[in-house]
């Protein structure tokens, strides 16, 4: 194994500790209808208010919470460099925060991701890798790999990170704590197409073309070990929480297998065979204790194996139809929730693994128990009011670049849908994106017919919450990983949350276009990585002391 190879050359052509880059320019945030940051006051009144500006900030909140005028907008110092701040009062989160934006920084394919610990942000720029302080985001560590990286992932430990190039069937190791030792893992003609970490942060296994076998590399022994027959599907290989085992789906003599590996040996624990036509996914309950196992779209079909292998249950809620589409564990393992062709999403128990109850998408909402957050366009300011002649026309806009804000819909709402197309592989229809909140409180959905809307359900009401229905469609949403607030991109330059308390929509203060295309949240949820095609930037949500939480 050629592991712990260093290159001269290489080693030689990093600058040591570059730090933060020069020419960070701070913008004017104003507040009112002009764009030279002329004071101006906030409109208050009714159950909502807007900002106005070029980077304004709107909101619309539920009625009955108390979130009073808005804090006037403003330029402020910061305790980071290159930070754009906005004071935004008792907002819609539901606790008075204040948010920073930092400056934008390059990036390629979408590559960059906060180290487990919290400490670092790891970014790639074509061939390079960037290693940033999160607090301060000064660069840290700059790599240079061999080709353009296509993967990044850190260690458990947050002591390495590898990147892998695909195209060479290569995979570098840098390590944080030396800079000065790297590893280089070649696969050679065997290609390579996928690479991930042991939950030990000392092995590497990565995945073959054709997914002909796994190598599993020690980064400590520099030893190999082999696992044959995997089987190509969309997430075939997963790891327990507490990182003791792994399960890998395999495909032999046209039948389908999973394998239970012991990670600290790699020795194998159970085999045993799926009642499966064409497996297409595995998951671990958090909780380590079960594992779920669903087939091909072509048939609707979940199983659920303990531990040593036991089939603890099956489910199988209609047939002669496209079946499962996508799949969540609830976070306290009492839950799976199983999004279908059929635009339902049906919840298991983890007593009986039957059904208690299951979430329809209408198109039409009508119950007043349900509130529909619409995003709509600001109307412009003009000023012309005086002028004896009238305004000019109106000229249409980028959806990226006009001003928007949420208004509560009077019902009944008809929400715009998508007439999917049948005669193609992969329709869009069906629930294609699932995510509960990490108290267990609340479920998140997309139904990939009615693209532009998030259905948020309660989950101890087992009824639907809140609808919010965007202008765009939906690309991506996240939880916060410590509180009930939900953050929602639609590939324009603009950032949505969403907590209990409300609903806000945020304005990304940076020039030229920034489309926000993924997001990221910190461990902390205390900030936010907005990702575009070409670009990235940090927004921090920071809460006073004293403020009550959502």
């Amino acid at each position: 194994m050629p592991c712990g190879h260093r290159d001269p050359d290489r080693l030689c052509s990093l600058p040591a500790f570059p730090g933060f880059p020069a020419g960070i320019r701070r913008a004017a945030v104003g507040e009112g209808g002009g764009h030279g940051g002329r004071p101006g006051g906030g409109r208050p009144g009714g159950s909502g208010w807007d900002r106005g500006g070029p980077a304004g900030l709107q909101a619309r909140v539920r009625p009955g919470h108390s979130l009073g005028p808005p804090a006037a907008l403003q330029r402020s110092r910061s305790r980071r460099r290159g930070l754009l701040r906005r004071d935004s009062g008792p907002w819609a989160l539901g606790r008075e925060a204040a948010m920073n934006f930092s400056e934008v920084f390059k990036l390629s394919s979408l590559l960059s991701k906060f180290s487990p610990d919290g400490k670092y942000l790891a970014s790639c720029v074509q061939y390079r890798l960037v290693v940033r302080d999160v607090n301060t985001l000064q660069i840290l560590q700059l790599y240079t790999c061999l080709d353009q990286i296509q993967h990044i992932e850190w260690s458990a430990d947050s002591l390495f990170i590898l990147c892998a190039m695909y195209k060479r069937g290569l995979v570098q190791v840098w390590s944080l704590e030396q800079p000065d030792w790297h590893c280089k893992i070649d696969e050679g003609s065997a290609g390579l197409v996928a690479s991930c970490w042991s939950p030990d942060g000392r092995h590497i296994l990565n995945t073959t073309e054709f997914h002909l076998r796994i190598t599993v590399w020690s980064l400590c022994t520099k030893s190999i070990s082999y696992i044959k027959y995997p089987k190509a599907c969309q997430q075939g290989i997963t790891f327990t929480r507490d990182g003791r085992y792994m399960a890998l789906a395999e495909r032999r003599d046209c039948k389908d297998y999973i394998s239970i590996f012991v990670c600290s040996d790699w020795q194998l624990l159970r085999h045993f065979e799926t009642d499966t036509q064409d497996l297409v996914g595995i998951e671990w309950a958090p909780n380590g204790c079960v594992l779920a196992v669903w087939d091909t779209c072509l048939e609707y079909k979940i199983l659920l194996y303990s531990l040593d292998g036991r089939l603890l249950s099956t489910y199988c809620a209609y047939e002669w139809s496209l079946g499962i589409k996508s799949v969540a564990w609830s976070p306290s393992s009492q839950f799976l929730a199983v999004g279908s062709y059929d635009g339902k999403v049906r919840i298991l128990n983890h007593v009986t693994w039957k059904m208690i109850t299951e979430f329809e998408h209408p198109v039409t909402i009508n119950n007043p128990k349900i509130i529909v957050y619409r995003e709509a366009e600001k109307s412009p300011k003009l000023g012309l009011g005086g002028l004896p002649f009238p305004p000019p026309r109106a000229v249409a806009r980028p959806l990226s670049t006009m001003e928007t804000k949420y208004e509560i819909a009077s019902l009944p709402v008809s929400l715009q849908t998508l007439k999917p197309v049948t005669d193609r592989a992969n329709p869009r229809i069906g629930v294609g994106m699932l995510a509960f909140s990490p108290d267990n409180y609340y479920l998140a959905t997309r139904n990939d017919n009615i693209p532009n809307a998030v259905w948020i359900w309660d989950v101890q009401k087992l009824r639907l919450f809140v609808v919010l229905e965007q202008l765009a469609p939906v690309r991506s949403f996240q939880w916060d990983p410590q509180h009930a607030r939900l953050a929602i991109c639609t590939g324009g330059s603009r950032v949505y949350l969403w907590s209990p308390a409300g609903c806000v929509s945020v304005q990304v203060p940076v020039e030229g276009d920034f489309h926000v295309l993924a997001l990221c949240w910190h461990l902390s949820g205390d900030s936010l990585a907005l990702l575009s095609k070409d670009h990235f930037c940090l927004c921090f949500l920071e809460t006073k002391e004293g403020a009550g939480t959502a």
